[in-house]
């Protein structure tokens, strides 16, 4: 990840900014003030109809709005320590996507402080800049599983609203009276998936499916190779496609994952060897809440896929 405030001088006075993106349709810079700080400035019309009054200030950033002249007001974002960069700069990635649409300063303002008040929470949390190897392996199974099966099916609003898992859900999702649970599993280790808890393979919905994604390492100069930057890019760009309100909500969704884009993530790269679909059924190993005995308050436990076997659905005949 190249640190964009490095090229940019300390000012005597004032700030020294870079327009960002000469063809996006904002007014945004990267900055620096007198005093070596990072800002990103976001530079609109007075006169617009949402005008930024009170931004929510985040950890370690300061908001805050300013009446550059008598047509333009500017919202500047001031990163307290530089040591943070890498996160400010997801910040400000995030809001340079989210209102590459965004024609009118109205909707842009709006765009604009919707993110940061999710960023708002996100921060609050003390998530680290990059998710543990497992959590990774296990968001890029449920990417794919939206990508591969879901937006083909359902197209992309649907897809992105059947996706449950970052808001606490027992399942990752819930399409329809259909609930699906998505694990990952190591290819070249015995095959067994990791359950976490008695509620992930118990639902009260008609139907319970277990999806696992077959993955081995690799780098990126394999072609076939994949890693979460690259997915969430790729899923991205078919939302962008369709549906604005979708991309909002897939963002939001990523950062209650614990995901902001981190150019570290092109480290974890992986091929995908298969795919299989068990469908969880009345005598499929599992450990369910009923099972529990009192003062058992968390269980987690592997499961073996060959004991899995007899609940194998082909993927071509698998109606979710």
């Amino acid at each position: 990840m190249k640190n964009p405030w490095e090229a940019i001088k300390t000012p005597a006075k004032d700030v020294s900014a870079l327009r960002i993106n000469s063809e996006h349709p904002l007014e945004l810079f990267w900055a620096k003030d007198h005093l070596g700080r990072y800002l990103l400035i976001y530079e609109y019309p007075s006169k617009s109809k949402i005008i930024i009054k009170d931004p929510p200030n985040l950890e370690g950033i300061e908001t805050i709005t300013r009446q550059s002249d008598n047509s333009t007001v500017r919202l500047i974002l001031i990163l307290n320590d530089k040591v943070d960069w890498e996160l400010f700069y997801s910040l400000c990635y995030d809001l340079l996507r989210a209102t590459l649409h965004s024609k009118r300063p109205e909707t842009a303002s709006a765009v604009i402080l919707s993110r940061l008040r999710r960023w708002q929470n996100f921060l609050k949390k003390k998530r680290p800049n990059v998710l543990p190897e497992e959590k990774i392996k296990g968001l890029i199974g449920e990417l794919l599983f939206i990508r591969n099966n879901l937006i083909p099916k359902y197209g992309c609003t649907d897809a992105i609203k059947f996706w449950q898992g970052p808001e606490g859900s027992p399942q990752d999702f819930s399409i329809n009276q259909i609930a699906v649970e998505v694990k990952c599993q190591m290819g070249g280790s015995t095959p067994n998936i990791k359950i976490s808890s008695a509620d992930q393979l118990y639902t009260q919905l008609a139907e319970l499916y277990l999806y696992v994604v077959t993955m081995g390492k690799s780098d990126n100069s394999n072609k076939d190779s994949i890693n979460l930057n690259q997915l969430v890019n790729h899923i991205q760009i078919l939302l962008d496609k369709e549906s604005s309100s979708s991309i909002s909500r897939f963002e939001d969704l990523l950062l209650e994952a614990g995901y902001v884009y981190n150019d570290k993530y092109e480290d974890y790269n992986y091929v995908i060897s298969g795919f299989q679909v068990f469908q969880v059924l009345e005598n499929f190993p599992r450990i369910t809440s009923p099972d529990l005995k009192h003062g058992i308050i968390k269980v987690s436990y592997n499961i073996s896929l060959a004991e899995c076997a007899p609940y194998e659905i082909e993927l071509k005949n698998w109606n979710y």
